[in-house]
């Protein structure tokens, strides 16, 4: 059953850029911020495609609404 968790990326203030949480690579000055929620499946990966919900209970309805997504990983 897919769950809602807080969305988190890299944000550079520097240059203003963003990064994936699961980067490689970001700049030193780069730092960890929650911006929304997005959701996380039971095969381990998070997301759906899309930008994160603006809310918890948004992606919770979403949750809901798809109970039987399987997940990022099985397409």
């Amino acid at each position: 059953m897919s769950r809602p968790i807080p969305a988190r990326h890299y944000h550079d203030p520097v240059s203003g850029r963003t990064f994936s949480p699961f980067t490689s690579w970001k700049p030193e000055t780069a730092v960890l911020v929650e911006a929304g929620w997005t959701v996380a499946h039971d095969d381990g990966t998070t997301g759906i495609g899309r930008k994160p919900f603006a809310t918890k209970e948004e992606a919770q309805a979403w949750c809901d609404a798809n109970p039987r997504f399987r997940g990022m990983g099985s397409y």
